[in-house]
């Protein structure tokens, strides 16, 4: 789905003219014939790209008090092989392809990956939530409802948004000892690039 924005040029257009109509009045009357000045061009709207959506995730999540890292996605490095293990097949070859290329589509945060108390968990989730809401402050409306699943002995919350031609995933994990949250912004034109095929290998 794409949002269609609409920008402040015809309200700025509108209030030009109103302008020009009240000088008039109050300096005189308009000559017959005589040209109306013409308004000023709106500005082009500012184009929203990965810059802005890093740093709307750098913000909300700062504002939160959740620690972590944003940064522009970049591809995995390869783990170390050993020599006994078989080869890359090409399906693995054709996943890692489109894992880089996929790299360069967005933007993402992540918490730091350590075990914590259930306190602690009780405080991520919820500051997790306060950074959803410093989202929906800086523009990003809500795709799906925010939902919380069973995974293994733990549980998942995931919630989607929209902001222009960007999507955002943000996930928060709770299993055991582990408590993991992530946020990636996506921008639709470029993963709209990707054929069924080439995402069903990123599902492996």
């Amino acid at each position: 789905m794409r949002t269609t924005m609409t920008g402040p040029g015809r309200a700025r257009a509108a209030a030009a003219v109103a302008g020009a109509i009240l000088v008039a009045g109050c300096g005189g009357a308009v000559q017959p014939g005589a040209a109306t000045p013409a308004a000023p061009p709106a500005p082009a709207p500012t184009a929203f790209g990965k810059e802005a959506a890093l740093a709307d995730l750098a913000a909300a999540t700062a504002a939160a008090g959740l620690p972590g890292e944003t940064a522009a996605l970049s591809p995995t490095p390869p783990a170390p092989t050993d020599p006994a293990d078989p080869p890359a097949t090409d399906r693995e070859r054709a996943r890692d392809e489109v894992e880089a290329r996929m790299a360069a589509c967005g933007v993402g945060w992540s918490s730091p990956n350590g075990p914590g108390s259930a306190q602690d968990r009780a405080e991520a989730r919820k500051r997790f939530h306060a950074a959803l809401a410093g989202l929906v402050e800086r523009g990003w409306k809500e795709f799906r409802p925010t939902e919380e699943v069973a995974l293994g002995k733990g549980s998942m919350v995931m919630a989607q948004y929209k902001k222009q031609e960007w999507t955002l995933h943000a996930r928060h994990f709770e299993s055991g000892l582990l408590d993991m949250a992530t946020m990636t912004a996506t921008e639709d034109a470029c993963a709209n690039r990707f054929t069924d095929a080439e995402l069903d290998l990123l599902e492996d």
